[in-house]
Formats: structure tokens, sequence, C-alpha cells
């Protein structure tokens, strides 16, 4: 049963990025596979919170967040960190449930998380509890210049784009 599982969701992910896939697959059917993702091999990222926007060069810096489960998810329950594995500095989320497919953007300065975003960083996403990885990016300078963010595209499954914001929206 596991294996199936895992090749079901598999198949969901790596067909997400393919344009011509997704316009048969539904908002919900993404969800349900993020949801089998939660049982996954030990290593693999849990991917209850989803990393899906980052914008480095504004003021301040702000990334966004999509709950990518059918159940509501407390934030609290998870931190951020802009050092892969670096928990003496990671950042709890506010207390505050997160319905499925809701959004929620993070401001990111020295006040609020201790440091900023810069033009060439990594953004990471922990659950709080055990460490256990939920999503993370990791770009290169340019990707996210001013005006403009790095983002997946589609939503939550796709690959990391330079483009428009779309702050609280879904992506372009």
């Amino acid at each position: 049963m596991r294996i199936l599982l895992v090749s079901v969701l598999f198949a969901a992910c790596s067909n997400a990025a393919d344009p011509a896939v997704d316009a048969h697959v539904g908002p919900s059917d993404s969800l349900h596979a993020i949801d089998a993702a939660i049982d996954s091999p030990a290593g693999a990222p849990v991917r209850t919170l989803a990393l899906d926007e980052v914008a480095a060069s504004e003021t301040p810096d702000w990334f966004e967040i999509v709950n990518a489960t059918l159940a509501p998810v407390q934030l609290a329950e998870f931190v951020y960190v802009d050092a892969s594995g670096d928990f003496a500095r990671a950042k709890a989320f506010p207390a505050m449930m997160l319905g499925p497919g809701a959004r929620y953007v993070q401001n990111v300065d020295d006040a609020t998380s201790g440091f900023k975003l810069a033009s060439d960083e990594e953004l990471w996403i922990y659950r709080a509890s055990d460490h256990a990885l939920s999503d993370g990016v990791d770009w290169a300078a340019g990707d996210s210049p001013a005006g403009m963010s790095f983002a997946r595209s589609p939503d939550i499954f796709g690959p990391f784009v330079t483009g428009a914001q779309s702050k609280n929206a879904p992506n372009p």
C-alpha cells in the first residue's frame, strides 16, 4: 500500500509542473496529493506548509506560505529560518489557524525575525516539534529583484520562477 501511495504521489508531483497535465488536475487533487506526502518516507519533506512566494528586495521583505493540506493547520507549530537547519535562529509563526488552501504572508525584517532576506538567500519551513522539513527554497542573486518575487508557478507544486508579485493571491 505504501509503495502504491508513494507512486501516486510521485506521479502527482512530477505532473504538476506540466501545464498540459495541470489543466486536468483541480486544486483539491493537488491538496490530496500533499496530504499523502505527510505519510512519506523518513527524510522527505512533510509539505504541510508550502513556501509559495518570496519577495526579498522589499521593505519589509516578505514570503507567502500556503496550507497544502485538507485540514486546518496551527501555524505556531512551524518555524522559519534563513539558514538550513539553523534551529537556534528559527522564528515561530504566530498562533493562528490556517485553513486548507489558505495563504499567510510573513514579513521578514530585523525587528520581526532577527534577519532580513538577501538577494542570494535561502528560506526554510520546519515543523517545530521534530524539525521535519515542510518546504524551502534557496535562490540566487537576481531571482527576487525589487518589485518582483520568486514564486512557484503553479502554486504549491510548481518550480520557482521570477515574476510579478501576487501577494495573498494565486501566482500567475
